[in-house]
């Protein structure tokens, strides 16, 4: 473990409890005879608080994208002033809560790839349950019943994608606007590759 660190130590120190006293961990202690395999495995503690490079990149899931990008505070993202956003729209609200954003609470920790294939399909099951209940389908009182009851339901999910769509189609923008893929590839390298001289370079030719 990290000597520099009481919390590393403690948690060295702890999970050698548990492996010592644990019979799930048995199997890796060979046998006896002074072999070799007695003393096969080992377990680096680093404390986070001396990685000063990792908490820099450029995140790319949902929550922390629109932290970062749009920022979110009190559960409330501000659209306000966004490109073709309605006006019902410019202020939204964000929460992980049960019961709130059944899609954000899915979905809040998805990397911005995963995030446009679920938002597609979000849309895709929206309009298939609103054209089952359009008014031209109505062909008696109960079918008119049933719209009834679930008009709130179907008002209350069109604002959920309408929400989500208009949130995506921004992070997308700036995403674009902001050459943020170029700069996230740029930031990987210059954090998982020793090359002072190229990376001058190149940081010099993204500030020209």
């Amino acid at each position: 473990y990290q000597k520099s660190s009481r919390l590393a130590k403690q948690l060295a120190q702890d999970i050698s409890a548990n492996i010592k006293s644990d019979d799930i961990f048995h199997f890796r202690r060979g046998t006896g005879g002074g072999g070799t395999n007695n003393n096969n495995l080992l377990l680096l503690v680093v404390d986070r608080m001396d990685d000063p490079v990792t908490p820099l990149l450029s995140q790319w899931t949902y929550q922390a994208m629109v932290h970062e990008l749009l920022g979110l505070n009190n559960n409330r993202v501000i659209l306000r002033g966004v490109p073709n956003v309605s006006k019902d729209l410019e202020e939204v609200v964000l929460s992980s809560a049960p019961g709130h954003d059944a899609f954000f609470q899915s979905h809040r920790n998805s990397n911005f790839g995963e995030l446009g294939e679920a938002i597609q399909k979000l849309l895709q099951d929206y309009q298939a349950r609103s054209q089952q209940h359009q008014v031209s389908n109505l062909k008696s009182i109960e079918d008119m019943q049933s719209f009834m009851e679930k008009y709130p339901e179907l008002r209350s999910e069109s604002h959920t994608v309408s929400k989500h769509v208009a949130i995506m189609g921004e992070l997308a923008r700036l995403v674009e606007v902001c050459s943020l893929m170029d700069v996230s590839a740029f930031e990987q390298d210059l954090a998982c590759t020793d090359d002072q001289g190229s990376h001058l370079k190149e940081l010099m030719s993204k500030l020209d």
